[in-house]
């Protein structure tokens, strides 16, 4: 049966990203990349060219992503620093719906079929329900969450857990607050090394 899973990456402190992030820094600076290591730290390409978990943990949990993802949910912003995926998100290309006020004029064509939603979370939510098939679907970044939480139309929150506290290095990196229940909460800890996020 398919959910509605917020996915995030996060601190222990809390933070979802280093400071300043953007097209030049997607993960912010001050060594924000680390809360991705889980999927980028290791040796060998898994799947796509972004992908290179260290085997273990890290790498169940990537192939666990690819298994389960049916369609993504972004915010304009994510979609802004991650240049449209350029038409195509690394998870096999599935369809990436992204909630916006203002769709772009233009943007990148290919096979994740970019759709901009205008009408909020929870016809983001039915469309991506449409082509998701029996997978789920994965809310990404922080304002699709939270959009989410505050509708109620969620199912499971999983955290990626990197063994890193961001707060002392990062300064103003950027939190993901929400004041919800638990309800569905799975965390999901990735063991890649042991580190302080400091540039």
């Amino acid at each position: 049966m398919t959910k509605v899973v917020i996915d995030m990456s996060m601190s222990l402190d809390g933070f979802v990203a280093g400071p300043d992030n953007g097209r030049a820094d997607p993960l912010g600076r001050h060594g924000g990349m680390h809360l991705f290591d889980w999927y980028f730290s290791g040796q060998e390409e898994y799947r796509d060219p972004l992908f290179r978990p260290v085997p273990g943990a890290n790498l169940d949990e990537v192939q666990r992503m690819f298994a389960e993802s049916g369609a993504f949910i972004f915010g304009r912003r994510t979609y802004e620093i991650a240049d449209g995926w350029r038409g195509r998100h690394p998870v096999e290309g599935m369809p990436v719906f992204v909630l916006t006020h203002d769709p772009p004029p233009d943007f990148p064509h290919g096979p994740s079929n970019l759709t901009f939603v205008t009408d909020g979370i929870e016809s983001a939510i039915d469309q991506a329900r449409a082509v998701a098939g029996d997978k789920d679907i994965k809310l990404g970044g922080t304002s699709p969450g939270k959009q989410a939480l505050a509708a109620g139309l969620w199912d499971e929150i999983l955290i990626h857990l990197p063994r890193i506290s961001s707060a002392a290095a990062c300064g103003s990196s950027i939190r993901c607050r929400t004041g919800s229940n638990s309800r569905g909460f799975r965390a999901a800890t990735a063991p890649s090394r042991p580190t302080c996020a400091t540039g």
